[in-house]
């Protein structure tokens, strides 16, 4: 890092630090009193609303290059986002346009970036106006019975949601998010969690506890509560030794092995532990970490994946995926803990595995990057697990 760009970065680093003087000053409050007005355990540090720090300097940078780059433009040319059924189109309608506004919606009102941010609105209106009456969003089937839809999708698309209404305080956008969650409570009596949603429970809990904090309607802790009983005990899964063997190579694919469901779940315990601030899952945070790193881990902070895990070897590599769900993941850690181990392992990976992942304009990214890769080609004899032979080339969708 340049002179310049190394005090701009310092500088940035400051600033986040004195604006956080009021959550951090709340943290030691919450030391003697850790449950909120609101019922859910006080996190030590509460992330400040999405605008009211802008970046500057090197960070602006970044910023602006990912929105020149792949993020500002997918839906201009992507098909699965541009034309998603949750936009009106034909194409597809379960993840790919919920995971594009999670990411697209904090990067245009960070950089409050004009037409990007009309675009998204455009989009998050189109999905509001067309939610249904009972609740569901237009891309969920109208005939749940005998149709089924994975409910990882709703999950996802609230979570996108609450992050546009904290940016804008669009009141039609909170409430289309509050029938969302009514619906979601009732509906998983009739369709429990099942594969992505059951691995990626917790998720939900990111809305609720936003809405919970906003209405103190206690349903949403019932709603809570119940993703956490149909979703996977991870605290369970890390006593087996389905995590600590690697994944062979042209392994069989499992849901316990695969890395994007384990970096998600790196944060689990701490969502849980908001609900009844349970001991045990402050301890198994660290725990899960732990066990990863003993039996998976990288010299840049994340742990192998490619596509399950798959031990220490740097030649079988990490998703992407699994490098900034990590990260998403180190900033819940350290938020509802305050151990400075979970921000110093975040600083580690957003240095280190997250820069390799893509070309410097953003325009391309690898599905698998490895720590020592010597190579970049199409390569019939990886050593994958689970992935391709074009999993480390570098592109808009090498292996997906």
């Amino acid at each position: 890092m340049r002179d310049l760009d190394r005090r701009e970065f310092l500088a940035g680093v400051a600033a986040v630090a004195a604006a956080a003087t009021t959550t951090s000053g709340e943290a030691s409050s919450a030391a003697t009193a850790p449950v909120s007005a609101s019922g859910l355990g006080e996190p030590e540090f509460r992330p400040l609303p999405i605008g009211a720090i802008r970046p500057t300097g090197w960070l602006a940078r970044q910023l602006r290059i990912q929105r020149d780059g792949l993020t500002g433009h997918l839906d201009e040319f992507w098909p699965d986002v541009g034309q998603s059924q949750w936009f009106g189109g034909p194409a597809e309608g379960w993840e790919r346009a919920p995971y594009w506004l999670d990411g697209a919606i904090p990067l245009a009102f960070l950089l409050d970036d004009a037409p990007l941010k009309a675009r998204i609105t455009r989009y998050v209106e189109h999905v509001v106006a067309h939610q249904r009456p009972d609740g569901w969003y237009a891309p969920y089937p109208a005939d749940a019975a005998t149709k089924r839809y994975d409910l990882w999708a709703i999950l996802l698309a609230n979570k996108a949601l609450v992050q546009y209404h904290e940016a804008t305080g669009d009141a039609r956008v909170l409430e289309a998010v509050v029938r969302s969650l009514r619906a979601l409570l009732a509906g998983l009596d009739r369709t429990p969690l099942y594969e992505w949603g059951r691995f990626r429970w917790y998720e939900g809990l990111v809305s609720v506890f936003y809405v919970h904090e906003r209405t103190r309607e206690p349903w949403l802790l019932d709603l809570a509560r119940k993703l956490r009983e149909q979703g996977v005990d991870f605290e369970a899964l890390y006593r087996t030794d389905d995590i600590t063997v690697p994944t062979p190579r042209r392994g069989l694919w499992k849901w316990t092995k695969h890395v994007v469901n384990t970096a998600m779940a790196t944060k689990a315990a701490a969502l849980a532990w908001r609900l009844d601030q349970r001991p045990a899952d402050r301890a198994f945070a660290t725990r899960m970490l732990e066990i990863l790193d003993r039996h998976h881990g990288q010299v840049n902070g994340v742990f192998s994946g490619d596509e399950c895990l798959a031990g220490r070897n740097p030649l079988q590599g990490t998703e992407l995926c699994a490098v900034v769900e990590l990260m998403y993941s180190l900033e819940h850690l350290f938020s509802a803990f305050g151990d400075s181990s979970f921000g110093d392992r975040l600083e580690r990976v957003a240095f280190n595995a997250l820069p390799a992942t893509f070309a410097p304009d953003m325009w391309s990214h690898q599905y698998d990057q490895q720590v020592n890769q010597a190579q970049c080609t199409v390569n019939p004899e990886h050593l994958f697990t689970t992935n391709g032979p074009e999993s480390n080339i570098s592109g808009l969708e090498p292996n997906f």
